[in-house]
């Protein structure tokens, strides 16, 4: 009871509220699949997985472990470049990116895995020598850490992971006290790998899906086809919303991927206007209370890991709003908490069981 009473409820009340949201729209979206509520009790399984993973992590485990001892980051570290690696040879091809290991019906995406590996290290790294960051040898090292993660996303291809992956190095650099005109140098340098990449890496799918943000209507039965339907879902919804389970583009299958990369088009047709504020309301409280942890946490590894999780969070939410609304590319990133899928909502709530680590150690 204790233990309870410690608890950063501030902090779980909103991820609670968000779980009611995801439940309820994907009992709506799977109400009339081939095999109905299929999903949804999927889904169940894992929230019930992730709040053991938070509960278990929260009480028994020292975050601090994570930055006295090489072994935890740097093991954990390796053993997601293994499945990275092990990944391009045993994985299962999806959506045409080979990034998920395990069955049909058990599948784990690697990736999601050394997201929060990175963060560790990161972590770890910057606090241990955030005094002299700014010197080359000091930044080659978390380069490569990133770099080494980032090219093998880019094998499978998963452009979406891969930007994550440069956004977390670049934000934690800044938050460890990079310069700023280092972090500009930085910046020109990757603009520069950018525009060879898209001359000479890049293949034509995924140029046409850039392209498409551009110019949806250009081709809107090929790579527009997913950004128009959900611009007309959203669109329909309306104030109050059609009402669950009465969605026009989603129930009828007009929108591809309702349930993971259009949750957000497919919640806002059922829920309307109003129950997007509310769930942006509620996704603001919670970076409000990771914030806040942040800014009270006891040492500079605590505070990087808390910012590196909320440039994580943060970044999907943004990427996947501006996906679903078409001002940015379609990248396949699910929309953290909601989106169906295990292997991001496990990884966020273990994250959130280090997060509460540092919480009640701090008191």
């Amino acid at each position: 009871m204790q233990f309870l009473k410690r608890l950063n409820f501030s902090l779980l009340l909103p991820v609670l509220l968000l779980v009611i949201f995801s439940l309820l729209t994907l009992a709506s979206l799977s109400a009339n699949d081939e095999q109905p509520f299929q999903i949804f009790k999927k889904q169940i399984v894992w929230f019930l997985l992730g709040f053991a993973a938070l509960f278990v992590l929260s009480n028994f485990f020292d975050h601090r472990l994570l930055y006295a001892q090489n072994f935890f980051s740097v093991t954990f570290y390796f053993l997601c470049l293994f499945l990275l690696g092990l990944v391009l040879i045993l994985g299962l091809k999806v959506r045409g990116t080979t990034g998920w290991l395990g069955f049909s019906f058990l599948r784990f995406q690697p990736v999601e895995l050394a997201k929060l590996a990175l963060i560790i290290l990161l972590a770890k790294y910057f606090a241990t020598w955030h005094i002299e960051i700014w010197r080359p040898r000091r930044l080659l090292v978390p380069a490569l850490y990133t770099g080494l993660y980032g090219f093998l996303c880019f094998l499978q291809p998963d452009l979406g992971s891969v930007a994550l992956l440069v956004i977390i190095w670049l934000g934690m650099l800044l938050v460890s006290g990079l310069k700023f005109k280092h972090f500009i140098i930085l910046l020109l340098i990757g603009l520069i790998l950018a525009g060879l990449s898209w001359n000479y890496f890049l293949r034509p799918y995924q140029k046409d899906r850039i392209l498409s943000y551009f110019n949806p209507a250009k081709d809107p039965l090929g790579v527009g086809y997913n950004v128009i339907q959900a611009k007309i879902a959203i669109g329909s919804g309306g104030f109050w919303g059609r009402g669950l389970g009465q969605g026009v583009e989603t129930q009828l299958r007009f929108l591809p991927e309702a349930k993971t990369d259009f949750f957000l088009a497919a919640f806002i047709e059922e829920w309307g206007f109003f129950g997007g504020f509310l769930l942006c309301l509620v996704l603001a409280w919670f970076v409000f209370q990771l914030m806040n942890i942040g800014l009270h946490a006891p040492d500079n590894f605590s505070r990087l890991f808390v910012f590196g999780y909320l440039l994580l969070l943060v970044s999907q939410i943004f990427i996947n709003f501006g996906a679903n609304l078409g001002f940015l590319p379609v990248t396949g990133l699910p929309l953290p908490f909601l989106s169906y899928g295990g292997s991001n909502l496990l990884i966020n709530f273990i994250a959130l069981g280090i997060i509460q680590s540092i919480k009640l150690r701090s008191v």
